[in-house]
């Protein structure tokens, strides 16, 4: 399958199997919402993708959904869950890189677990947070999540479930645990009890952020001695990790198969921004440029599927452009829940997924740290900050549609969308995060 070739038709949200798609009916009732994110998974590190990979399940999740196929998050991961929780800019809010144990996503920013809490549905965070935790309100479970198991902060090891530092790091609703096991283990076999003992009268919102792929590269001995044959040790067990974690993932989908949820459950599977081949990390975006924690497609464009039997359409491909900015506005159309007013920086893409409309965006701003970028029709303004002891800015600018690999910057031949993207970056709201006092 060939997803490389792309035209701007993909930044407006159509492609002409949804326009000559018949118009899907919605289920009754709303929806139950199955988030799953898995952490630092690259473009290519999926089995509809590379055969070197095995993901059996979503594979088949994809087979019964849409594979979302120009999709960007923010190339980092503190920054990618302030986008997806509030639906605004991560740059605007103080979160344009991981969030360290000093700061916190503002306290006074509603959330997306909040405005479904007050829709009526009940609402987890099962994995990972990162959003700070400076004081005992900034803990997920008092931000929205009825409860919150896992770890706060970015990375934990899967066995000890220690973090940076040795830091002690798992918490049911902000109480440390200790507990033995590996975590993806751990928080499939939570999301699998959460649902099992949901409240069964009122919809559920679980968002399923699990740390694997990400490093510490650990895997059991199971999964490892599968990839004898893979000569690098760390893509090795980086690819061990991943099938492990798609096993927990077939297992939570099973749960809502027993328990006769299937068609009346929207899940969500995506990566929070791109893989790492360098350093050790193991991942994998060919045949995109870079990697995380860059403003090139290797850090912002990864897979994605979203299925609901019965209303998206299933073996689909879908070719409109999408980011992590616009869940919550997505998630407020087929939910049916009241935002309250709050000033969104993504749109809602829900008539494209469902039925292939043209859905348009105006610029959108996205990378992390100092890396940036600006999408805006078939243009994209790559601003990369190379450190060091004089740190040097460079521009780029492709027809990103057109040249998806980003081989041939084009800055010269089109000066004036290179300087007006600059003045939309330049221009773009830098706020500041929450912080300890000092």
């Amino acid at each position: 399958m060939s997803t490389h070739s792309l035209t701007r038709r993909g930044f407006l949200g159509t492609a002409l199997g949804g326009l000559l798609a018949p118009r899907i009916g919605r289920a009754a009732g709303r929806p139950n919402v199955l988030l799953i994110m898995s952490d630092d998974l690259g473009w290519n590190d999926i089995g509809y993708r590379n055969p070197e990979v095995k993901t059996p399940h979503l594979d088949g999740l994809a087979g019964r959904g849409t594979r979302l196929e120009q999709y960007r998050t923010m190339s980092v991961c503190s920054p990618t869950r302030c986008a997806l929780l509030t639906g605004r800019s991560a740059f605007r809010l103080g979160v344009p890189a991981p969030i360290p144990l000093t700061n916190a996503l503002p306290i006074g920013e509603r959330l997306l677990p909040g405005m479904l809490r007050e829709s009526g549905y009940q609402t987890a965070l099962i994995g990972k947070w990162h959003l700070g935790i400076i004081a005992p309100e900034y803990f997920p479970h008092r931000r929205g999540f009825d409860s919150h198991y896992g770890y706060t902060g970015g990375e934990t090891s899967y066995y000890t479930h220690r973090g940076n530092g040795n830091r002690p790091d798992w918490y049911r609703d902000g109480e440390l645990l200790e507990e033995e096991g590996y975590t993806t283990d751990l928080l499939a076999a939570e999301a699998v009890r959460y649902i099992r003992g949901r409240d069964k009268d009122r919809p559920f919102f679980l968002d399923l952020s699990l740390n694997a792929p990400h490093i510490p590269l650990e895997a059991p001995e199971e999964y490892l001695a599968r990839y004898g044959h893979i000569a690098d040790p760390f893509r090795r067990t980086y690819l061990a990790m991943i099938e492990c974690m798609d096993a927990g993932i077939g297992r939570v989908l099973g749960t809502l198969k027993e328990e006769g949820l299937v068609e009346n459950t929207l899940v969500i599977w995506v990566s929070d921004n791109g893989g790492t081949p360098a350093n050790n990390a193991g991942g994998s975006n060919t045949p995109l440029r870079a990697q995380k924690g860059s403003a090139f497609e290797g850090g912002l464009r990864v897979p994605g599927i979203v299925s609901w039997p019965g209303v998206l359409r299933e073996n689909h491909q879908h070719d409109g452009f999408l980011t992590v900015l616009d869940w919550l506005p997505t998630l407020r159309d087929a939910a049916g829940f009241d935002t309250g007013g709050v000033e969104l920086d993504g749109v809602s893409v829900w008539k494209s997924l469902r039925e292939g409309e043209a859905v348009e965006h105006g610029p959108v701003v996205m990378g992390g740290g100092l890396n940036s970028c600006v999408y805006r029709g078939e243009f994209k303004l790559v601003e990369q900050v190379t450190m060091g002891q004089n740190p040097v800015t460079t521009r780029f600018l492709f027809r990103i549609f057109d040249d998806p690999n980003e081989e041939r910057d084009v800055q010269a031949e089109y000066p004036r969308e290179m300087a007006e993207l600059v003045d939309i970056l330049r221009a773009h709201p830098r706020g500041q995060p929450d912080r300890l006092p000092a």
